[in-house]
């Protein structure tokens, strides 16, 4: 579980957290998965005070951002990381030293059974936390007005590319296309892949498995609630089914 209280240095952040959003109680043996949604349109006093738990490297990333409304996003959704994680671990989030495997996928140095993941999109992230299973969480953003028809014909599989274009509601198809690719990306992150290889697979149903061996193992992957225009799905490896609850990050004014 992770704790409700997030302080950096002993000092309280402006940042609080509300209760459980919901929470997947059902009799299943998989993992238990804490997903924390994060509102990326904090105040300058909370954007200030997580720039300051950055590591020198996220520092000089968000630094290279060329806009300030991205900047910002950035700061809070990597911030926000080190906040939970450091909630997970008892330790300072300052302190946290994180590393990246072959395709890019961040984890916690040093062996930590903690496995984590972050995405985000708009004003919108979402960082999921579970400890020895491999999770991969994906948001976006609803799309009304992109074609999509045409991408799914060609890169998924038949029985999701007509499952695309089945509404005579261009809103519909977009969800739809939206609902599979947040899928698909959320298996690719939990594996560590990349997305050229998730393309082709089959998560209309939430039992997946990549017939080419491409992506190797048995994954888990559930629909997430999220506010509306956003769409959102959460990967953990092995069959069983996980348990998760999901929170709220709220960041305060001061």
């Amino acid at each position: 579980m992770i704790d409700a209280d997030l302080v950096v240095g002993g000092e309280p952040l402006p940042t609080n957290v509300a209760g459980v959003v919901g929470t997947d109680d059902s009799d299943t043996d998989g993992p238990r998965v804490d997903v924390w949604t994060v509102p990326l349109d904090g105040p300058p006093a909370a954007v200030a005070t997580l720039s300051r738990i950055l590591s020198e490297r996220e520092a000089e990333r968000a630094g290279r951002c060329r806009f300030e409304t991205d900047r910002r996003r950035f700061i809070i959704a990597h911030g926000a990381v080190r906040l939970i994680l450091a909630g997970c671990l008892d330790v300072p989030p300052e302190e946290l030293r994180l590393q990246r495997g072959p395709q890019g996928k961040p984890r916690l140095a040093g062996g930590s059974e903690l496995r984590f993941n972050l995405s985000h999109s708009g004003e919108l992230g979402l960082v999921a936390v579970t400890r020895h299973a491999e999770v991969g969480v994906d948001v976006d953003r609803l799309r009304p007005g992109l074609p999509v028809e045409p991408f799914a014909e060609r890169f998924f599989p038949a029985s999701e590319a007509r499952f695309v274009a089945a509404p005579a509601d261009p809103t519909e198809r977009a969800e739809r296309f939206l609902r599979l690719w947040t899928r698909k990306e959320a298996v690719v992150k939990a594996a560590g892949a990349r997305l050229t290889q998730g393309l082709a697979l089959t998560v209309l149903t939430d039992a997946v498995r990549d017939p080419s061996g491409r992506i190797p193992g048995a994954w888990s992957v559930r629909d997430l609630p999220v506010p509306d225009g956003y769409r959102a799905a959460l990967a953990v490896a092995g069959p069983a089914a996980p348990r998760i609850s999901v929170r709220h990050a709220e960041l305060g004014s001061a």
